[in-house]
């Protein structure tokens, strides 16, 4: 009897044990961060995220035909023909020519990103629609629509404007074909519309923003719109906006105002200046969000 007592003891004792272990694990795993730490975790989660994608994304693009490779490294994916310039000069076109054509690249490409910025604010606006609390979980959530938008403008520059405007542009100059600028980068805004369309509807149904239902010949489905409360989340995702925190200055900071933040910034960080490990990534980044800004016209 005294046994049996004793061995049931132990057990209570052993459970008791085993049951404080398990909740001291749980609570340190779930345990709230304070504001302020949540904060800087969702801001690392973003900062981290651009950097791994512009790491993980293939930089260079062949010109068919022509058989070189032209550089996309300013983000999100820009360039500024470096290739395209050389290979001009190779192949006897002047100077004046090839200055020209790098001035339409340019201001193709501007026009592109600016088309593709609008249809990523009505992703961005899409994810204040879903009415999701910010936090680190929700943000991985969003992470990967707004990274599949980052990949729209990848395939659009990549199948889009290389063939259609810098290899069109070539045949142009060599006599081989016509070319409407104007109307291929149109061509080019309608595929952002309709892929961020098609994301938007998407993330819509997996967050269940949209409540699906049959139709009653069950050969159809349609959504209908559930209003929920609104986040700003937005805000947080936004390139435009990672641009102007980076640089320190905002959508109000005039170009030379831009420029001048930036000469600052550079002089700080620049590793000829600042030797320290952070430097290099941290001048890498500022680089990235000027180019941006220039990329929009937003710095003459």
């Amino acid at each position: 009897m005294v046994k049996m007592l004793i061995i049931i003891l132990c057990i209570i004792i052993a459970l008791f044990i085993i049951g404080s272990i398990t909740f001291l694990f749980t609570f340190k795993k779930n345990r709230i961060d304070s504001p302020d730490a949540q904060i800087k975790k969702n801001e690392e989660l973003l900062s981290t995220n651009r950097k791994v994608w512009m790491r993980n994304t293939k930089r260079t693009v062949l010109v068919s035909k022509y058989d070189y490779y032209e550089s996309f490294e300013e983000f999100p994916f820009n360039s500024e023909f470096n290739s395209t310039k050389e290979y001009l000069l190779k192949n006897n076109f002047s100077f004046t020519t090839t200055n020209d054509v790098i001035k339409e690249l340019n201001k193709a490409q501007s026009k592109i990103l600016n088309f593709w910025l609008v249809e990523q604010r009505k992703l961005l606006k899409a994810f204040d629609q879903t009415g999701l609390e910010d936090n680190y979980q929700n943000r991985n959530f969003l992470m990967k629509f707004y990274n599949e938008s980052l990949n729209i403008y990848m395939k659009v520059v990549t199948q889009g404007f290389v063939p259609r405007i810098l290899k069109a542009k070539i045949d142009f100059l060599k006599g081989d074909a016509l070319l409407d600028i104007d109307k291929e980068v149109n061509l080019m805004h309608s595929w952002f519309t309709k892929a961020i369309d098609d994301l938007i509807n998407e993330l819509y149904k997996q967050s269940g923003v949209y409540q699906q239902s049959e139709t009653f010949n069950n050969q159809y489905q349609q959504y209908t719109y559930q209003q929920q409360k609104q986040s700003k989340m937005s805000d947080q995702f936004s390139d435009i906006n990672w641009a102007y925190q980076t640089l320190g200055v905002n959508e109000k900071s005039t170009s030379d105002e831009i420029k001048k933040q930036y000469r600052k910034l550079a002089m700080t960080y620049h590793p000829d200046k600042n030797k320290t490990a952070e430097a290099k990534d941290k001048m890498v980044e500022i680089n990235r969000a000027y180019q941006f800004l220039k990329s929009i016209n937003k710095v003459n």
